[in-house]
């Protein structure tokens, strides 16, 4: 079986009410795949709930950066990874104007969202978790609670007009990305997104489509080399260029939404971003069209209460680069899955786990804030850096000028 072949759902909705989870999971990607990977491995009950059929695309860059695929390794997926195609990215050539530069990185692996999230959630299947698709998860602000126990609603997606299912958890994982619709009309989990946040859009175009003929794209990518990750910066935004598994390359931006407004629509805004960076135009060669996410850079506090928790992108972000967000959801994924072990192992009518529980969530909200700190500074400084097109040229020859300062913030984004 390959990753490009659909999943189906292990069990049908009304099979999933009839039984009490341990965990309940909302949203199939990477943080709530690899979840429900470690938790299952743990022996707990895992029930992984998606509202789209897979595998289907998603707007991400597809970059795996030196912590995401340690973490592919340890849940057991990296040799289907790279049986899949992921392409090896061992550069980073930024581009701004007519300026140039290109430094060594530590390696990184470039890959669909579409295939990544599948072999993932095979592998969660494969690990005892059961597997639900094609379904709406939603949490009201007013549902009746029993001691130990989170009820959520399942709706299909062909049948809104129905009565939902209702299901009961033990505990609660949100990982429905940065809308995290499931919470959206509750005033227990305030959200705020940044004033002048980016949108992300991304389009896949076949390789074929700018390699196969003569014309201006086959000539530029001639003296390019396809284990290099392209970054155009703008001043409407930057775009990342990278080949990826299936014969495609993965375009995917950070744009100003005014500016989508000021060129018409998506495309012309990239168009006037590959122009800015010297190279030809793509709107006439995008068959699949672009996607596009709300507004990036957000955060959620609190991430943990109640015994439900916020995890990958729905516990916030911020403008990505070198695939932050997959490797912050993949190691968060171990850390909490790692201290739900025990409590999940107490009687939920035994008091000891509702403070076990409690102390979970507490440290939960901490890590949170310590990922924040630690491992979303560098990103916050780029990002902040490539709005000044004057001041991106002058760091970028900083950069040049003095290797071992560049040296230490491409490994801090890389890894």
């Amino acid at each position: 079986m390959t990753a490009s072949q659909p999943l189906t759902a292990t069990l049908s909705k009304r099979e999933a009410c009839d039984r009490r989870w341990d965990v309940g999971i909302i949203g199939a990607g990477v943080a709530g795949a690899s979840l429900a990977i470690h938790l299952a491995r743990q022996g707990q009950s895992v029930l992984l709930m998606e509202s789209q059929r897979f595998p289907r695309e998603k707007v991400c860059g597809g970059c795996l950066n030196q912590r995401a695929i340690a973490s592919l390794e340890e849940l057991g997926v990296l040799p289907a990874c790279q049986a899949a195609g992921a392409v090896e990215i061992d550069a980073i050539r930024i581009r701004q104007g007519t300026h140039e530069h290109r430094w060594a990185i530590p390696r990184m692996l470039s890959m669909r969202r579409s295939t990544l999230d599948t072999i993932l959630v095979r592998q969660a299947i494969a690990s005892g978790a059961d597997y639900l698709d094609q379904t709406y998860v939603s949490m009201g602000p007013s549902e009746p609670r029993t001691a130990g126990e989170v009820r959520m609603q399942l709706r299909s997606r062909d049948n809104e007009a129905k009565a939902p299912h209702e299901v009961q958890v033990r505990v609660a994982m949100v990982a429905a990305g940065l809308t995290r619709s499931p919470l959206a009309k509750r005033e227990a989990w305030p959200a705020t997104i940044e004033p002048h946040s980016r949108i992300g859009v991304q389009t896949l175009v076949p390789a074929e489509s700018l390699e196969g003929h003569p014309g201006p794209w086959s000539d530029a990518l001639q003296l390019r080399a396809q284990h290099d990750l392209d970054m155009l910066i703008g001043t409407d935004g930057y775009l990342g260029i990278s080949r990826t598994d299936g014969d495609f390359y993965d375009f995917a931006a950070a744009l100003d939404p005014a500016a989508i407004g000021k060129h018409g629509s998506i495309a012309a805004a990239i168009d006037a971003l590959l122009a800015s960076g010297g190279l030809p135009t793509i709107r006439a060669i995008t068959p699949q069209g672009w996607k596009s996410t709300p507004h990036l850079t957000r955060r959620s506090w609190p991430v943990a209460r109640d015994r439900v928790f916020l995890v990958g992108d729905s516990m916030g972000y911020v403008e990505p680069f070198t695939g932050e967000g997959m490797s912050w959801a993949m190691a968060g994924a171990k850390w909490l899955s790692d201290r739900l072990q025990d409590p999940l192992a107490l009687s939920s009518d035994q008091g000891s786990g509702d403070r076990a529980m409690a102390e979970v969530e507490t440290a939960w909200n901490d890590w949170a804030g310590i990922q924040r700190r630690r491992h979303q500074t560098v990103c916050q400084w780029v990002a902040s850096q490539v709005r000044y097109p004057t001041r991106t040229a002058w760091v970028l020859r900083g950069l040049d000028w003095i290797p071992p300062v560049r040296n230490i913030l491409l490994r801090k984004a890389t890894q």
